[in-house]
């Protein structure tokens, strides 16, 4: 076999399965063993489940599930269910780039079986799938609905009598929220197959909204700011502009930081003003 199969299919589906079929890899107890050594030189592994089809002649789950690939299938699947749980994982770390990554293997293999399985009955297999996509909802719930509220927090324009001298944003907390949104961005691109289409959708819409008619207020605020507060004003506005560069891309970001110097100068010529 080749050592790294791009795409599984037509000849090189035929070459495998032919492989495979041979009397040296005929002792059936030995198919799941040698199915995964397939699946690893597969740069889409879930296209494992093309050999159950093809053995079968079908891709009703059914047939599949009583022809000699049918492990195949459940191979697939268990690998799916190992990425979720290191999606868990990574949830708790906080490593966003990992968990888009697994996101995007998860849907992936989630949407090949969908597209090269017929899973509309009740099956083991449509069930499988189901708990899987529902586990998948499940982790990623509690930190997509957590966006909005902290965008909101964090940008909130305050009185001056609320602020402490010379304090600012938490800058911990702005990186994760960053992350948080980039997180719920790329929730866009899988949200269909991992259900989490509305939740997704009302989170960066929320976000979107208050970026959109949030940050003019703390463009004012930076400008009539005081000695004591423009330090904190300052970090808002720092904020919202990661935060734009996320949600509406660097262009807007950049114009926006280009607002906020203006915003500063204009206080910092009051203030020369005001002691000259």
């Amino acid at each position: 076999m080749p050592t790294q199969i791009r795409n599984f299919a037509e000849a090189q589906l035929e070459s495998v399965k032919a492989l495979l079929d041979s009397p040296p890899c005929s002792q059936r107890e030995l198919l799941p063993y040698i199915l995964i050594m397939v699946s690893v030189r597969l740069v889409a592994p879930w296209q494992l489940i093309r050999l159950a089809v093809s053995s079968a002649e079908s891709d009703d789950a059914t047939r599949i599930a009583v022809s000699p690939y049918a492990c195949a299938v459940d191979i697939v699947l268990a690998d799916i269910e190992r990425m979720v749980g290191r999606l868990k994982a990574e949830l708790r770390r906080g490593a966003t780039d990992s968990v888009v990554a697994l996101m995007r293997h998860i849907h992936d293999g989630a949407r090949g079986l969908r597209t090269e399985l017929d899973l509309s009955g009740d099956t083991p297999w449509t069930r499988r799938l189901g708990a899987i996509r529902t586990d998948v909802s499940d982790a990623l719930k509690a930190e997509i609905e957590s966006v909005p509220g902290r965008v909101r927090r964090l940008l909130r324009p305050r009185p001056a009598s609320e602020i402490a001298r010379s304090s600012m944003l938490d800058a911990s907390e702005v990186a994760e929220t960053e992350a948080l949104i980039e997180l719920v961005g790329a929730c866009r691109n899988y949200a269909s197959e991992l259900a989490i289409s509305e939740m997704t959708l009302r989170a960066y819409s929320e976000v979107q909204h208050h970026l959109d008619t949030g940050t003019r207020s703390l463009l004012d605020g930076l400008r009539h700011a005081g000695e004591a507060d423009r330090r904190f004003r300052q970090s808002q506005v720092h904020a919202a502009v990661r935060f734009c560069a996320k949600v509406f891309g660097q262009e807007y970001a950049s114009l926006l930081a280009k607002a906020a110097e203006v915003a500063a100068n204009a206080a910092g010529e009051r203030k020369a003003a005001a002691t000259a």
